[in-house]
């Protein structure tokens, strides 16, 4: 029975002359020889051109008989952990056409480089998931060398990527550095999974001018919009987005009411007496908390703030009413209806400290609402808001906005290799 290699794959005799040339695998060279350099830990590997003549880069035209050679050394991909160079001749010619001097453009190393584009590429891949000082360390290379090719080819990868359209948008802000009022925006696609666009302002003339960028086809693509309660994105949205339902997101509703029940807390400690200032100390997460996710002991202690204080058992009660109808309503009009019997009962209760927040429904009642269509949330993107916390902590922060816009668009671009 014959076997047969697959095609992608290849055999080499270590008796054939030729055996390291293959192993490097760059067709332009061809391996004459290896060296190993003891004190600077190194393998250079001296290579010669393939061709005997160079093509002109102005005309075109093959021209034979190189005139100058140049010795140039550029680093490789590592050998058997070893740092690895390889060294040959850079050549220059004269063109028989048009008479000019060029320089031989060897297409495994890019012009002005110092390493092969593999090894170039290779860096990339490293940068990703890791901090440019950490790749650095490891290849013995200078935070600005791997820093300038990190961001060169990051730059040419979002040239090179075709924006695709988009069915379920995410909106929302992050700080760029946080107390400092630097707010940049981050759009996500929810479907895929990944960020589509980091806005260096959180302006609803920002936004616009960004969707302005997008086809028509694209702009009518965008059937739902997750985004907070801050009108000028909603505005935005409206004008540029025609087909888009905008849902005000539920964990920003909910974080709106908490802040609510926070402020009547400390409202009813304010007007408690010294002693019954001590009694209500040590509920505050239990009001905020969702009572499914405590535990036996902090449900013993939740009983006892009802006992010890009704009107904050009172707010807890209403708190916990208004998740449950997040949760289990069934579509928007049982949640309206539902929604309405609770305001109801705020507005009935001694609770003025909730008021703002239902002029907070009032206000944005359809874009609530729109919740119940199909519960759609920007979950993902509040978890992806933590992963550039994240890239911020780890880089020690950015004073360079492009170079943070192009990190988060690499590291967050959906892929596997991102996550």
């Amino acid at each position: 029975m014959t076997h047969t290699i697959p095609p992608d794959s290849w055999q080499i005799n270590a008796s054939d002359p030729l055996a390291l040339t293959h192993v490097l695998d760059l067709p332009e060279f061809a391996v004459t020889g290896l060296e190993y350099d003891d004190r600077l830990d190194c393998l250079v590997v001296h290579c010669t051109h393939v061709r005997d003549a160079a093509q002109c880069p102005t005309c075109g035209t093959w021209s034979p008989h190189p005139h100058q050679y140049e010795p140039r050394a550029v680093r490789d991909l590592s050998w058997a952990g070893h740092v690895c160079y390889l060294e040959f001749p850079r050549r220059r010619f004269k063109c028989a056409r048009c008479r000019r001097p060029f320089t031989e453009v060897v297409e495994a190393v890019a012009p002005q480089a110092r390493c092969t584009r593999r090894y170039e590429r290779y860096l990339f891949a490293q940068c990703r998931g890791s901090t440019i000082q950490d790749v650095g360390r490891r290849e013995r290379l200078s935070y600005k060398t791997v820093e300038g090719r990190y961001y060169r080819l990051a730059a040419q990868h979002e040239a090179e990527t075709s924006p695709e359209s988009v069915r379920r948008l995410g909106i929302d802000e992050i700080a760029l550095k946080k107390g400092h009022g630097q707010y940049v925006l981050i759009l996500t696609d929810l479907e895929r999974k990944r960020v589509i666009a980091v806005l260096g302002e959180r302006t609803k003339e920002a936004l616009e001018a960004y969707f302005e960028t997008w086809s028509l086809e694209q702009r009518a693509a965008v059937v739902d919009v997750a985004l907070d309660l801050w009108e000028p994105y909603h505005l935005a949205v409206r004008a540029k987005l025609p087909n888009a339902r905008i849902t005000g997101d539920r964990f920003h509703v909910m974080k709106n009411l908490n802040d609510r029940v926070t402020q009547a807390r400390r409202a009813i400690q304010r007007a408690a007496s010294a002693t019954e200032k001590k009694r209500l100390k040590g509920f505050r997460w239990l009001l905020v908390k969702n009572q499914a996710d405590l535990d036996a002991q902090e449900q013993a202690k939740l009983a006892e703030m009802y006992t010890a204080a009704p009107l904050l058992g009172r707010l807890h009660e209403l708190k916990e009413a208004f998740r449950t109808i997040c949760e289990t309503a069934p579509d928007r009009a049982t949640a309206a209806e539902r929604l309405r019997a609770w305001i109801a009962e705020v507005e009935a209760s001694d609770l003025s400290s909730l008021r703002p927040f239902v002029t907070t429904l009032h206000n944005w009642w359809d874009a609530i609402l729109n919740y119940f269509h199909d519960r759609l949330t920007s979950g993902f993107v509040e978890g992806m808001n933590n992963k550039l916390k994240l890239l911020k902590r780890r880089a020690f922060g950015y004073r360079n906005f492009a170079h943070f816009r192009l990190r988060v668009l690499i590291e967050c671009d959906g892929s596997l290799a991102a996550h």
